[in-house]
């Protein structure tokens, strides 16, 4: 009878502690299943801001580009007024030299 009552008891702890067990098996999967789904939606996440930010650069790059543009132009028509100042002054200091030769005659 004692052995009876023993086995009885023991096949109830040996329940609880399979209970337990698939508990302790079921809640680790779980939380590792949570885990691998928040890592996914922050590398989602992550990825459309690095989309983002290459877009922006994008397009940061497409207005330097017409900045620098105009810029290059505004130096180009710059240096080209400067070349005709310059050939104007060089030809008035030739009108200048040629009257003080005139003067000096």
């Amino acid at each position: 009878m004692e052995r009876c009552a023993m086995e009885f008891i023991a096949r109830r702890w040996w329940r609880r502690a399979e209970v337990w067990a698939i508990a302790i098996v079921l809640v680790g999967g779980g939380a590792v299943l949570g885990y691998q789904a928040c890592y996914w939606s922050l590398a989602e996440s992550q990825s459309k801001q690095v989309e983002d930010i290459r877009s922006a650069y994008a397009t940061a790059m497409v207005e330097r580009d017409k900045r620098l543009d105009e810029l290059t132009r505004k130096t180009s028509t710059a240096a080209e007024k400067a070349t005709k100042a310059a050939t104007t002054a060089t030809q008035a200091a030739d009108k200048a030299i040629e009257a003080v030769d005139r003067v000096s005659q």
